[in-house]
């Protein structure tokens, strides 16, 4: 049964034969190499077609956008209605666990600034990047606990005040996980996370938290 697929192979000189051992010809080692990003890839987007099909993914850089298999074997979590009003549980959970954290967000949750100062407070090292808008609610509503967070050693604030860019929902970065969170095609954000905690996710998540970081302004203390 393989006869003929290899034949098909060696007239498109994909495949050699020598002394009745078939091997990859040099084309054919070319090809097969890039076939695995590319498989990786589809492996990606089929795995959760309907997310992935309403999600806007040009606030995903195209350098980063062409390594979107270094997600690897990510997990979908969705929201839990029992914490309809809550951060996500296992959000939270991930989070406490690491010792350092970068996030960018340009949604608001009133929970974020004394979960975060809690972070902090404990020794996590915590650099936080908003959007503008987000920014605004701190400084109307939380003005005490962010003053408090950038009190500490260990913190940082930056403000991404671009208007001409789309953005992520959110972006986590740790030393232990990747949490991706995008905005669906009716710019709604429907706490949906992709999460990974392989090592390629982790930095590619770190990536694209420089890449909005490297074009936001970092806030000091007056």
């Amino acid at each position: 049964a393989l006869l003929p697929q290899i034949k098909k192979l060696k007239e498109e000189n994909l495949v050699m034969q020598e002394e009745g051992v078939y091997r990859l010809s040099v084309i054919g080692e070319i090809i097969v190499e890039k076939m695995q990003p590319l498989l990786k890839t589809l492996e990606i987007f089929e795995k959760n077609e309907d997310f992935w099909a309403d999600r806007k993914l040009s606030p995903i850089p195209p350098y980063l956008m062409k390594r979107i298999n270094e997600l690897g074997d990510y997990r979908l979590i969705e929201p839990d209605l029992s914490h309809t009003f809550d951060l996500n549980p296992e959000f939270v959970k991930y989070l406490s666990a690491s010792n350092c954290v970068h996030i960018f967000f340009s949604y608001f949750h009133p929970q974020f600034p004394s979960f975060f100062l809690d972070l902090a407070t404990r020794g996590v090292k915590v650099s936080l990047v908003f959007s503008e808008d987000v920014y605004s609610r701190y400084e109307e509503d939380f003005k005490k606990e962010g003053e408090e967070f950038l009190k500490l050693e260990n913190t940082s604030i930056s403000i991404l005040n671009r208007k001409d860019i789309e953005i992520p929902a959110l972006v986590t970065s740790t030393n232990k996980i990747m949490i991706l969170g995008l905005f669906n095609e009716s710019g709604r954000f429907d706490r949906q996370y992709i999460t990974s905690f392989e090592k390629e996710a982790i930095k590619w998540g770190e990536e694209l938290f420089q890449h909005y970081r490297n074009m936001s302004r970092e806030i000091k203390l007056k």
